[in-house]
């Protein structure tokens, strides 16, 4: 829980009147919402007047604030910068936020190494490297290097380029590289490919196909007539290029025009890139937030969010309403422009027109921006279908008693015996509910027994669902929350760590069907276990690995059938068994690593009775290492701050 020390009236008393970044906490110190202002005081107070005019999301964040902090700028602009950041990294739970944003790919270009090559990049760094993106997928990115590589050939294998290779790869015979590995070009020449690849993709085509030209005339004055004729078919095929994209209006300047359409809880926004009258490309994102959000918070959300990871800045940025503060915003996607490197040093311009060809361009991206959001709601609606036609059709072939809306599945992980932990995943409705998966750390000591394993595991979990228990602080072995309780600082699977498990009575819910990873001989040890407890009712079945084959419970004995059933191998009820088996695993396997990389790591003077972490530090800083304490006398080790001679005697005979 978050101590907070004075009550809200009293912390927006003390609010300064200057610019910067504010955060919102609540009672658990879980961050809900991250905004910048002129004004610190005016705009935080401006939540909680009694007249002020929220969004039902918004007036629900309020309720639920129990700490203010604030961070000071020297300008809003550079409290924009602040907030493009805290955004993106932190994640609020009430910004609207792109969607896996961190996953956009970029194209990247060594251009500061001896022989570039492009690349794909997950991340934007300070590297003098050349970065276009982001896009939208991997699969707009592989396109778009085929494409260069076509028309610009260059190196798309690893070697170390010394030019006396005694053979080229197939790359070059395909007529997709120029071969300087073997020296069939010299570097200034290739360097030139490089800079007229990176000039078309900066949108700079009428440029770019004026060198060649140029090239290919000098070419073919001197004689050289395979290398113009290569030129020349690089020309028009960059040429059909450039006539497909098509000509929007006369402006001949950069810019990005913005559309946006918004429905529920989920906004799609499409960005035409424009260059010099050209539209070059487009890319469509997919905000999460809520649905009340006006329409130029959206553009502002997506607008700081989107730039703050572009590494194209264009001169104008058109948006399709007004946004408030719009002189911030310009000058920090000037300072944006500066960062990325761009020999260009005009100011950004941000604009909304209401009319002419740039608005009828706005409209269009809008347009493109509803298809998006239509296409990918009949796509979520699909899958969504999927998963609900999977369930069913289980329920159908175990002949369970009703549809097993929540699954449970229980794997055993381990090497030869040590270090057992076990996994427990939850899928509702088809679909992973992380927040409710536990894991265990098995606390008997005989071995490498699975079937033992998989009935502690199972008494332990029906026990606290049967008593509604909530983890009893400093149990060995009691049950971890993947969201609650983090491995060396960090949950399992990088999920945000809540600062308190699952409220009293949550863990008590039960599955309506349960899934043991393992024969009849784990099937039954779970069976026996759950009727010591009186747990009759409840479907379980076990998976086993090697043919897919389930084995069902006996109704007559309460044990496991002999005969296994066999779902059908096309089945989307099988799938949905394989695809919850392997995510048991996957957490199983995971939580053994982790708790194995602790293991492995601990020192020989973990072991000695007396010495702890304040101890084993000073040892370690004075002697290096475990090694030279054993070569220290007495009184080397009792001089160690801390330690006392009888300490040291006990140390040196542990040792």
């Amino acid at each position: 829980m978050l101590q907070t020390s004075l009550p809200i009236e009293e912390q927006l008393a003390r609010l300064p009147d200057q610019p910067g970044v504010y955060k919102f906490y609540d009672a658990k110190a879980a961050l809900l919402y991250v905004g910048k202002a002129k004004s610190l005081r005016s705009r935080v107070r401006s939540y909680f007047l009694k007249t002020a005019t929220l969004e039902p999301h918004k007036r629900q964040m309020v309720t639920e604030i129990a700490d203010i902090q604030y961070l000071l700028a020297e300008t809003p602009t550079q409290a924009l910068h602040f907030e493009a950041d805290l955004v993106r990294h932190e994640q609020p739970r009430y910004n609207i936020k792109l969607r896996d944003d961190k996953h956009y790919p970029y194209i990247r270009i060594n251009v500061q190494e001896p022989w570039p090559k492009t690349m794909v990049a997950r991340k934007m760094q300070r590297d003098g490297a050349r970065y276009f993106g982001p896009f939208t997928d991997a699969t707009s990115v592989r396109q778009t290097l085929d494409t260069i590589n076509r028309l610009f050939p260059h190196i798309l294998c690893n070697r170390v380029i010394t030019g006396n290779d005694p053979r080229a790869c197939l790359y070059y015979h395909i007529k997709r590289c120029p071969a300087p590995c073997i020296g069939a070009i010299n570097n200034a020449d290739y360097r030139q490919i490089v800079d007229q690849m990176v000039g078309f993709l900066d949108g700079k085509s009428d440029r770019v196909l004026a060198d060649m030209r140029h090239e290919m005339e000098d070419a073919a004055e001197a004689l050289e007539f395979e290398r113009a004729a290569d030129l020349r078919d690089r020309i028009r095929a960059a040429e059909r290029v450039v006539t497909q994209q098509q000509i929007v209006y006369s402006s001949i300047d950069d810019e990005d025009v913005i559309g946006v359409h918004h429905e529920g809880p989920y906004s799609a926004v499409q960005v035409f890139l424009v260059r010099g009258g050209r539209l070059i490309g487009r890319e469509h994102f997919v905000l999460d937030g809520h649905g009340e959000d006006s329409e130029a918070e959206i553009v502002w959300s997506f607008v700081v969010q989107y730039y703050s990871q572009s590494s194209d800045i264009p001169d104008e940025v058109v948006l399709p309403v007004a946004v408030d503060d719009v002189e911030s915003i310009r000058i920090w996607l000037t300072d944006r422009r500066a960062e990325t490197g761009s020999k260009s040093r005009k100011k950004v311009r941000v604009t909304a027109p209401r009319m002419g060809d740039k608005r009828k361009l706005i409209e269009l991206a809008t347009s493109n921006a509803r298809e998006v959001l239509e296409r990918l709601r009949q796509q979520w609606l699909a899958d969504q279908a999927r998963t609900t036609g999977a369930v069913v059709e289980l329920q159908e072939l175990l002949d369970l008693p009703q549809v097993p809306l929540r699954i449970e599945c229980y794997d055993v992980s381990h090497v030869q015996g040590t270090n057992q932990v076990a996994s427990m995943v939850v899928f509702e409705n088809g679909q992973p509910r992380r927040s409710a998966y536990r894991r265990f750390k098995i606390k008997h000591e005989l071995g490498s027994n699975d079937v033992l394993s998989m009935q502690e595991v199972i008494g332990r979990r029906f026990k606290r669902a049967l008593t509604g228990q909530l983890r009893r602080a400093g149990e060995l072995g009691s049950w971890e929350s993947v969201e609650a309780a983090p491995v060396d600082g960090t949950s399992v699977d990088g999920a945000a760590a809540e600062q308190d498990a699952e409220p009293e009575g949550g863990w008590a819910e039960m599955p309506d069907l349960v899934i043991i990873d393992g024969g009849k001989g784990q099937l039954n040890a779970a069976l026996e276990i759950l009727d010591t407890m009186e747990i009759t009712e409840l479907p379980v079945v076990g998976l086993a690995k090697e043919n897919e084959e389930i084995y069902v419970r006996d109704r007559a004995t309460g044990r496991a059938l002999a005969d296994p059933v066999l779902l059908p191998r096309t089945s989307q009820a099988l799938y949905l068994v394989q695809r919850i088996r392997d995510e048991a695993h996957r957490f199983a396997i995971t939580y053994h690593r982790n708790v194995r990389g602790r293991t492995g790591l601990r020192s020989a003077l973990d072991e000695v009775q007396g010495i702890g972490p304040k101890r084993k530090r000073e040892l370690l800083r004075r002697f290096g290492s475990v090694r030279g304490i054993r070569a220290a006398t007495l009184e080397e080790l009792a001089a160690v701050p801390g330690m006392t001679l009888k300490q040291a005697k006990v140390l040196k005979s542990s040792l």
